[in-house]
């Protein structure tokens, strides 16, 4: 089975972080084309012949573009305080769950030595103190 993937699986090349920098850059960058088009398609609606109902409830342009910043930030303020933590928990609870995560594996051998460690050090210790104790007789 395992043969059978790897056949079909191409393997990765190392390259260059060129293209994914580049990428990412793109990627970082695509929000400031997404506000140019937001703006555009807001003029749209507001100015739109068809649908006055905008222009009667915002008396200018920059009252409906406030609004619908604020309606944004108010969005904005909802995810970074609810659904970020939500979802970061939810992805971590995952990642754990099942074996799933080697690094959290590793962190739990880790802190298994580490207990092992406490424990021989603890056991050193006393016996250092019991053999001051005799030399102290």
């Amino acid at each position: 089975m395992s043969s059978i993937v790897d056949r079909i699986v191409p393997k990765q090349r190392k390259m260059s972080t060129k293209v994914g920098g580049l990428l990412i850059i793109v990627g970082e960058t695509m929000f400031l084309f997404s506000l140019l088009n937001f703006l555009m398609i807001t003029r749209l609606q507001y100015y739109s012949s068809g649908d006055s109902f905008m222009r009667t409830l915002f008396p200018h342009y920059l009252f409906f573009l406030a609004a619908l910043f604020i309606a944004a930030f108010i969005g904005m303020w909802l995810t970074y305080v609810y659904v970020f933590p939500s979802k970061q928990r939810f992805a971590q609870e995952q990642a754990i769950k099942d074996d799933r995560s080697p690094l959290f594996n590793k962190v739990l051998d880790i802190e298994s030595d580490i207990e092992e460690l406490k424990t021989a050090v603890i056991e050193l210790s006393k016996k250092m103190d019991q053999i001051a104790e005799k030399d102290n007789r």
